[in-house]
This record gives C-alpha cells, structure tokens and sequence, in this order.
C-alpha cells in the first residue's frame, strides 16, 4: 500500500509588506548568492549585497535613510528596492512603533517564515521641525552616533495646471534632512529633521516625512515664531504629539507670551538649551511619554541625587 504523499506546511498566500520609512531598519535574509537567471535588477542586486556585507563584519543594520546616503539614491527608490527585495524573501526590516502593539504582528514577527519583520528589530521616528540650525544641533545634542545627512530633491505641483502641462511642476527645489539614532533596549529611536525649506514647499516634503512618526518637536527662537506656528498646524492635522522647543541661551525668553501668541497650553510647550544633551533628551522623553513639562537648563538637577548632568 503507498503512503500518502506529504502535504506541504500551511503558509499565507499574500502577506502584506510592513510600512517602509527612511528609518525602517533593513537586514539581508537567506544565502548572498544570486544567480544569473534570478530576475533580480542590478540596483536590488547591490542594495542585497551591501547589506549582506555589512553584516559580515558585524555592523549594524542599516536605514533607509542610511543606505541612500551610502549609494547616493532617493528614499523613494531605495523603498522601492527593499519592497522587492522584501517580495523576493531576500531581507527583513523592522517593526515600526508608532501605535499600541497589536499581539497579532508580534506573533507574526516571532515566526519568521510568516512575517517580513525580523523580531529582533524595532525602529520608532521623531519628527524634529522648525529652525533648520536649531533642530540640527538638537539632533546632534540627542544622537549617540553622528547624524545622517541626505540630499532631497522636491518638485512642487502647481494648484490648477494640469499634470501634462510642462509648466505642472515647479522647478525642482533641493534641500537636505539630517537623521540622528538613539540605540535602545529593543528598539531603535531616529530623529528626523533639520530640513532647510521654504514655506511653499512645506507640506510637499513633510507629508511624505510625517507617515509613522510617533512624537514631533518644533525647536525655534521666541522671536521667529511664523513657522513654528506652520509646522504646529501641520501636526495638529495629522495627529502626531507635538511640543514646541523654544532655545534659550544667554536670555531667558518669555514663555508665557509665546504660548498667548499660540494659542498653545502649558504641557505643549518647554524652555530648552538645545546645545545640551541632558535638556535635549529631557524634551524628547517629554513628547514621547507626555510628562509635565519643566524648564531645562544647560545643567539640570536630578531630584533623585541632587548632582548635576
């Protein structure tokens, strides 16, 4: 009598790609060879192999965002890259955080073969807007590693001309976002800004910018207050925590008359010297877990010591 042939093991037949932002970590899965016949184009075949490269001499997983700048590529084409490649089952990416966990995706994460994710990686953004300078140096005070620096080409659609007008688009505008990394217990916290824009521009760059971000910060001066107001109403629409940054130096500027002047309640708004780390990361912790807000100076005190940073 012959034995039954085997049935194959249950699998999905459509899993769904995970969300791919600049920040979403990219690991090479499976073997590094490919063949000659294996469909896949020479720009997927190099992302693939770099990949595979840096995991060989142990470094960390890469951005987006990271290997862009390491290939001198847009973000939309390196998303379009690791989406095939993520079709092809050739790399995992992270989970992003920017909701409640769902015990439906970590179930997936955990059994690989069922899931694009790798369960040990988790990735989260924070939106840093406002003064281009300010939001740098706030970056570069938050970051464990260096910040990230890309080139961003924008072209901006003309309200009212059609789509095969030449005239359609403007011409093209080019500026650059920096991004910053905070290493954490099974996560990986990027901050994402210092985008050097004119206002026409503004929701071109930053409605593609804003998809998964978990918090914002607006970093300004007291006295250049027009954008922050901009950059507020543009987060407020698109429902992301945010809290306005004001820097303070050597003078200490009036609080109270900025939050009249916006309209903003007291929880939105912090006094920070951007240029220490200890004020910056204490803003950020801020707009993440949304604590009463204090004024940080260049030398906070921690209660629990009383020693300073």
């Amino acid at each position: 009598m012959l034995s039954p042939t085997p049935l194959a093991p249950y699998a999905p037949k459509n899993v769904l790609l995970p969300p791919i932002g600049e920040h979403t970590l990219v690991r090479p899965h499976g073997t590094a060879g490919f063949s000659a016949q294996d469909g896949i184009d020479e720009l997927c075949r190099s992302v693939r192999l770099l990949l595979h490269d840096l995991e060989q001499e142990g470094r960390t997983p890469m951005t987006v965002l990271d290997i862009a700048v390491r290939m001198g590529l847009s973000r939309g084409v390196v998303i379009l890259v690791v989406a095939e490649l993520l079709r092809r089952n050739l790399v995992r990416v992270s989970r992003q955080i920017s909701a409640p966990s769902d015990p439906r995706t970590e179930v997936r994460d955990a059994w690989g073969d069922l899931s694009h994710c790798d369960p040990e990686l988790r990735s989260a953004k924070v939106l840093v807007m406002g003064d281009p300078e300010l939001s740098r140096t706030f970056i570069g005070s938050c970051s464990d590693v260096g910040p990230i620096s890309h080139g961003e080409v924008i072209y901006v659609r003309n309200v009212g001309i059609p789509s095969s007008s030449p005239d359609a688009y403007s011409p093209p505008v080019t500026t650059r976002v920096s991004m910053g990394r905070i290493p954490l217990k099974g996560m990986s916290l990027h901050l994402l800004g210092g985008v050097d824009v004119d206002v026409d521009v503004f929701s071109t760059l930053w409605s593609t910018l804003v998809r998964d971000a978990c918090a914002a910060l607006v970093v300004t001066h007291a006295d250049d207050l027009e954008e922050a107001a901009v950059a507020l109403g543009f987060l407020e629409k698109h429902h992301v925590p945010a809290l306005l940054v004001l820097h303070h130096g050597h003078e200490t500027p009036d609080l109270e008359a900025v939050r009249t002047r916006l309209g903003l309640d007291e929880e939105r708004t912090v006094l920070c010297d951007v240029r220490s780390r200890p004020a910056a990361r204490a803003a950020l912790g801020d707009v993440i877990d949304q604590r009463t807000l204090t004024v940080y100076d260049a030398h906070p005190i921690y209660p629990e010591t009383g020693e300073t940073a």
